[in-house]
């Protein structure tokens, strides 16, 4: 965890690491469920942006089921249909497609092929992609004059061509072969079908190329037929200089369309675009036409469509505009899709694209992440949504305003897992930095008020409570001449070491270090929980201390008389009562203190200490609190500051506390030579030299204190 805590970039840059890797895997894995997410995004792209101006270049004749009832049931004579085309070519209709196959030779062949003969057609015929339907039934036609199949196009496994009596009049012919999707809707189109080794093409490219075709008149165009048609295929690989960024993977062109792209994607489909509404089309039922019922004006110059939407022939199939849709209707939206020149497909550098976009997604995140403000957990999720929401609007967009279908579900999927791994990051993180500063907060706080204080909201309040506390002031005499004549790094040592004993023995009594202050420690009992014993616990815990400290404070450097640094040694004032304990201050900047008279006299009674040369001072209301065989009195003092006497006391057998410095004892020793005018000196020095400790009115604190005066 401190290689993230330290290194906080490592640990966003592996949360989108494995964003990256997660959507790789279900691209992978799953990308049946990506696609069925993108397939039903653009269905609703078709129909919210469905256009619903009248659509007048197409005009749907329909075998209805009112068509049915005044004809009959379907299939109809051959008689009625040849019927319907010279009506349909009297009303002046540029190109008849018939979205229907003629299989089987019937009665009524002849007439049909001879009104066939006289008018622009298109027959249907379908093909079997499916290895497992191996249908063949009439005669196959209509193959490319370019040689060959492309490698793109799928291949035909069986067939229902057109009767072999209907063929004499050359009719351009097209597939009526769908591509449905694994969710049963038809959204793409096989542009070409490879069956026995040539191209067919579907009726929508079949019928926009015969439109293109020059009229002929019908004993010409019996003798000499229609030409092939001229579609010509080209894939990107082929041609990389001069594709572009945004080409299809492959495209289709023709002479006799000059201008014309139309682009297919890696399996040579051609994608529906759903771009008209269905109340757009203009449609005609097939009973009003051979009735003369209709208005034949529309028929004029148009293209016209002939299906049957009658439920029960079954020719039914799912679109995005409905579950339930007449296959007349693929053939129809492909077919205006080719006339406005607005077929949308995939870029064959999407892919690229695609790791371009999620790069731009993650450094966003990452740019978030960084914020210093408000809290990047809360916020990454949300960017993560407005960005996959960016993601769905821009593929709509481009959709139904560029033509272009860009597969947007692997980047959006990106942006959530990214923000939610970032985010799960960024918390982690967060918590790490707050168990850092909870453990740097417990450090310069005493560990309760920091634990309360990560429980609750910044607060300007005054928040206090009154305890009875024993407070203990503990201090280094002559610190300040030691830290003026020692180097700064001897200093800080002494007072690392120090606060380090302090704080190890006052918590070991049970106590809580409140502050340090320099050379001062101040710690209180029964403060932040019960304690009933704090009295004894805290004069346990101030002789333990001045043990602890007896070695660390000891002199270094030799020592003589002569010597501007003093021996170190520690003095420790106690007192009990009752005080406040709490915090105080603004919002922003708290300041945490115990504050109450047992402070004050605990402060005053540790000064008391070097002027009565002894290392621990109790004041009475602690002593009261002790065995009284414990403690010794001292007399009563008026403290700096405090307006009545104070009796003091220390506790039995502290004199046993007081070690003898090596260096000032050694010194002693060897200036006994010497005259000296100080007879506190020589007896100080001759009780040193043998050893024996210091006790009485004269003593070797004492006289270190006397000498700083």
């Amino acid at each position: 965890m401190a290689l993230w805590r330290n290194r906080p970039w490592l640990l966003r840059a592996s949360a989108l690491v494995a964003a990256a890797i997660v959507v790789v895997l279900v691209q992978w894995l799953a990308p049946r469920t990506l696609g069925g997410v993108e397939a039903f995004t653009g269905d609703m792209a078709w129909r919210v942006g469905a256009s619903s101006q009248p659509e007048r270049r197409l005009v749907v004749v329909d075998i209805d089921e009112a068509s049915l009832r005044d004809v009959g049931p379907w299939p109809w004579p051959r008689a009625t249909m040849a019927e319907l085309a010279q009506k349909l070519a009297k009303a002046g209709a540029l190109v008849q497609a018939y979205d229907i196959a003629f299989t089987d030779a019937k009665a009524g062949d002849d007439e049909l092929q001879k009104a066939w003969a006289q008018t622009a057609v298109v027959a249907g015929q379908v093909f079997s992609i499916d290895p497992s339907v191996t249908p063949v039934a009439g005669v196959v036609s209509g193959h490319l004059g370019m040689a060959g199949c492309p490698p793109f196009a799928p291949v035909s496994h069986g067939h229902y061509g057109s009767s072999e009596a209907l063929l004499p009049a050359h009719p351009a012919v097209g597939h009526l072969t769908p591509r449905i999707e694994a969710d049963g809707v038809v959204r793409k189109l096989p542009a070409l079908v490879c069956h026995q080794g040539r191209a067919y093409p579907s009726l929508a490219l079949a019928t926009l190329w015969r439109a293109a075709q020059p009229e002929s008149g019908a004993a010409e165009g019996a003798a000499r037929g229609l030409p092939l048609p001229d579609w010509e295929w080209h894939i990107a690989s082929d041609h990389r200089l001069v594709s572009g960024l945004l080409a299809p993977a492959a495209w289709l062109t023709s002479r006799s369309l000059p201008g014309l792209v139309i682009p297919l994607d890696a399996q040579g489909d051609l994608r529906v675009p759903y771009a008209l509404d269905r109340k757009a089309f203009a449609s005609v039922s097939a009973s009003d036409v051979l009735k003369d019922r209709a208005d034949t004006a529309m028929l004029k110059g148009a293209v016209v469509l002939v299906g049957a939407t009658a439920f029960g022939i079954g020719d039914t199939v799912a679109t995005p505009h409905g579950a339930v849709a007449s296959g007349l209707e693929v053939h129809a939206q492909a077919l205006v899709g080719l006339l406005d020149h607005r077929l949308p497909y995939t870029p064959t550098t999407w892919p690229a694209l695609q790791w371009v976009a999620m790069l731009v997604v993650a450094t966003t995140l990452h740019l978030v992440a960084r914020q210093g403000r408000g809290a990047p957990a809360k916020r990454l999720p949300l960017t993560g949504l407005a960005l996959a929401a960016v993601c769905i609007a821009g593929a709509v967009v481009g959709l139904l305003r560029f033509d272009l279908w860009l597969p947007w579900a692997s980047t959006a999927l990106f942006a959530m897992l990214a923000s939610v791994m970032l985010a799960t990051a960024e918390h982690a993180l967060t918590r790490a930095q707050r168990e850092r500063l909870s453990a740097h907060l417990g450090s310069y706080l005493p560990a309760p008020v920091a634990q309360r204080l990560m429980k609750s909201d910044p607060s300007g309040s005054l928040q206090v409570e009154q305890r009875d506390v024993t407070v203990l002031v503990a201090d280094i005499r002559n610190f300040s001449a030691f830290a003026t004549h020692r180097p700064a790094e001897e200093t800080a040592i002494m007072l690392h070491s120090f606060c380090c004993i302090a704080v190890d023995v006052v918590e070991q009594f049970g106590g809580v270090v409140e502050n340090v202050v320099g050379d001062s420690v101040l710690a209180v009992w029964n403060a932040y929980s019960d304690c009933p014993d704090h009295p004894k616990q805290a004069m346990a815990a101030a002789q333990e201390l001045v043990r602890a400290t007896r070695q660390l404070l000891a002199s270094g450097p030799p020592i003589t008389e002569s010597s501007p640094v003093q021996p170190l040694a520690l003095g420790v004032g106690l007192e009990s009562g009752s005080a406040i304990v709490g915090s105080f201050g603004p919002a922003r900047r708290r300041a945490h203190a115990a504050l109450g008279e047992p402070v004050s006299v605990a402060n005053r009674i540790q000064q008391m200490t070097a002027d009565l040369s002894m290392p621990i001072l109790v004041g009475p209301t602690l002593a009261a609190g002790l065995p009284a065989e414990g403690v010794e009195p001292q007399g009563e003092y008026l403290l700096e500051g405090l307006s009545k006497h104070y009796r003091l006391f220390a506790p039995v057998g502290w004199s046993d506390l007081v070690s003898i410095d090596p260096n000032w004892a050694a010194s002693a020793a060897a200036g006994a030579d010497r005259q000296n005018d100080s007879t506190e000196w020589s007896r100080w020095a001759d009780n040193a030299s043998s050893g024996t400790t210091v006790a009485g009115p004269l003593r070797a604190v004492g006289s270190i204190q006397l000498r700083d005066a």
